[in-house]
């Protein structure tokens, strides 16, 4: 290497008179020329040179093997020594400081540039393995997988940071151990030791890929999963040196895709639950039209029957299977959440009054008279915004399931509370930060099954429990729709001993206007006219004669395009005035109630009248009411509630 810095350590100073020459004759630049180990030690972070011809024997407390192993402890400068012994003794302490060449005095000019080039390049290839050994270890260590590599027997030779922490086991403590002492696995699906595969690796070259199901057992004991792989490490001849295996802890991405799995069957159970309802509600409109004269034929037929009749007996059953059947139609409209249901400020602790009070929750304890109930109302309890009829329903469908969970006896508990959601709480629903009014309905019954979970608020969902067939089937169903039209949220737990927990959350709406009852008009009877406007002849003919009963004047159309032309002909012939119009909304031909009710404001801007329909408030409907329909009622009606509407409408200034 030409122009290499040379500093030479020789005590004989004609000896290094020779060398400085015969240096400076080669092309070499000599950096100095010192007499003792002590001194060459000092001076060589000062004159900085590339190598080193140390004299072994030389004078003072330290000789050339010991300066010679400071120097390359502390400044790694390459060591040529220079000596006219040979002995065993000399050779043994001369190789364990690793120097890069032996020169034997006296030598020739060409031995000792041979000597000088061999070591210089040595020591230049020894830096380089040197510094890319470094670069290639500070790239392992800062990478984000953890990392081990094994010589060719399969023992630890390197592992980075990552492998420290998620193994538990200190370099130190690792370093010379077989690979399977510290990367320790165990298969997830079987919580089995995985099958030792480094063999495999190390005598038929075989790469290991395995990127999930396995679970690394640290040190310690933890366990944690892990994506790892495994290949061999060869040199240029494709002979093996050892392994190398990397590997990275993905609870994190199974905890991300637990939550995903767990969003994506809430929204599955969502989409179906509207698309049950959906059907729900169509087969209950289709119902409506057919069980509305079952259900008020009786009364008018008994009217004319002699009190005495058997057919009274017979009647009223006929009625009675009807109205059944109208009460299970009404729950399917509820479940299709296309019901017309005014919100408005309540309490919800007056609702659970109302309910424990009613002839249904008492019946449901004298038929389980094994089942005790504590009721825990908590106090100062803030308003929700709903529907005092549809939030008793879902409470007493709440006590039925909770009831007839406990067929043995067991303990409901009925509590309230008020409770601050600060981060979202991940449950049968992901429950999002609000304050809200919370029902507990707590059961000690069997419990419920993961299966029976994803299912249970289904409408006619039927578990293999015996108990699960002594209702309709459409209780829980019933109990999510409506919490989905308050804007609220559920969830079920297990209760730690047995049993479940129902808790339901209703988002606070704020403070409680006072509330004012007013009294019911309950003489039905008046002699206006009424046009009635039916597509469906039964339910024309049923209401028409049921008002005649009643001593009102009836006209009938059976569509909206009849009640405008009668309308028409009535103001031309300026003959007595409708008073109120029962109108259908929908209709067989195109036009449908909202369209005839705009026709007919046009010859009466103050036109009254009364929406009837077997579904409820859809947005044509809500549209009505919002021109000046008096009020909406859903089909089959009876006729106590349809005469209060009709008299409430005409009474009307």
């Amino acid at each position: 290497m030409a122009n290499a810095r040379i500093l030479i350590v020789e005590d004989e100073s004609i000896v290094a008179k020779d060398i400085q020459n015969s240096l400076t004759g080669l092309g070499y630049t000599v950096a100095g020329v010192v007499a003792f180990g002590e001194e060459a030690v000092e001076r060589v972070g000062e004159l900085k040179p590339d190598l080193i011809l140390m004299d072994v024997m030389l004078k003072g407390a330290m000789d050339g093997i010991e300066a010679a192993e400071r120097i390359r402890r502390e400044h790694s400068v390459p060591v040529v020594y220079l000596t006219a012994y040979t002995d065993d003794d000399t050779l043994r302490r001369a190789k364990v400081t690793e120097a890069f060449g032996y020169l034997l005095k006296p030598f020739e000019d060409r031995e000792l540039r041979t000597t000088i080039e061999m070591a210089l390049y040595k020591h230049t290839m020894e830096r380089k393995l040197r510094e890319s050994r470094e670069w290639m270890e500070t790239t392992l260590r800062c990478i984000s997988d953890a990392v081990i590599a094994t010589d060719a027997v399969g023992c630890i030779q390197f592992m980075n940071t990552k492998a420290e922490n998620l193994t538990g086991w200190k370099p130190a403590d690792a370093i010379g151990r077989k690979l399977t002492d510290v990367f320790c696995l165990m298969q997830a699906s079987e919580m089995a030791l995985v099958e030792n595969n480094l063999t495999a690796i190390l005598e038929k070259g075989a790469v290991v890929r395995a990127d999930t199901d396995a679970i690394l057992i640290s040190k310690d004991g933890r366990q944690a999963p892990i994506a790892h792989s495994a290949a061999p490490i060869r040199d240029d001849h494709g002979t093996i040196l050892g392994v190398v295996a990397s590997f990275r802890d993905i609870t994190e991405q199974k905890d991300a895709q637990a939550r995903e799995r767990q969003l994506q069957d809430r929204l599955f159970r969502s989409q179906r639950m509207e698309s049950l309802g959906s059907l729900a509600g169509g087969v209950a409109h289709n119902l409506n039209n057919i069980l509305g004269p079952m259900v008020n034929y009786p009364d008018l037929i008994v009217k004319n029957l002699p009190p005495d009749s058997a057919l009274r007996q017979d009647l009223q059953i006929i009625k009675n299977s009807a109205c059944k059947a109208v009460d299970i139609i009404r729950d399917l409209l509820t479940l299709g959440r296309i019901g017309h249901f005014p919100m408005a400020p309540l309490v919800l602790n007056r609702i659970l009054e109302r309910v424990v009070r009613s002839s249904a929750y008492i019946g449901l304890q004298h038929g389980a008279p094994l089942v005790v109930v504590d009721l825990k109302w908590g106090a100062d309890q803030p308003a929700i915004q709903g529907s005092a009829g549809l939030l008793q329903e879902m409470v007493e469908n709440l006590l039925i399931h909770a009831f007839d969970a406990m067929p043995q006896g067991g303990r409901l508990t009925l509590a309230t509370s008020v409770e601050q959601v600060r981060e979202p709480v991940a449950g049968y629903e992901l429950i999002n930060p609000d304050t809200y009014v919370v029902l507990h309905v707590m059961n000690t019954g069997p419990g419920i099954e993961e299966q029976e979970l994803n299912r249970m608020f289904e409408p006619f969902y039927a578990s293999d429990k015996a108990w699960s067939q002594k209702r309709s089937g459409l209780e829980l169903a019933i109990v999510y729709a409506v919490l989905k039209e308050h804007k609220g949220f559920i969830d079920v737990r297990a209760l730690p001993d047995k049993g479940s927990d129902f808790i339901v959350y209703f988002p606070v709406s704020g403070a409680l206007p006072e509330i004012r009852e007013q009294p019911e008009h309950l003489d039905f009877r008046g002699n206006e006219t009424v046009l009635v406007v039916d597509d469906d002849e039964g339910q024309r003919r049923i209401i028409a004669r049921w008002l005649r009963t009643g001593g009102y004047k009836v006209l009938t159309a059976h569509n909206g395009r009849a009640a405008i032309e009668l309308l028409d002909s009535a103001a031309r012939a300026q003959g007595p005035a409708i008073d109120l119009v029962l109108l259908d909304m929908i209709m067989a031909d195109d036009f449908d109630g909202l369209d005839t009710y705009k026709k007919m404001l046009e010859f009466n801007p103050r036109q009254k009248a009364i929406m009837v329909s077997g579904f409820a408030a859809t947005d044509r409907i809500k549209e009505a009411l919002k021109l000046g329909v008096g009020q909406y009622i859903q089909k089959p009606c009876d006729f106590d509630n349809l005469g209060r509407a009709v008299r409430r409408e005409l009474d009307k200034p």
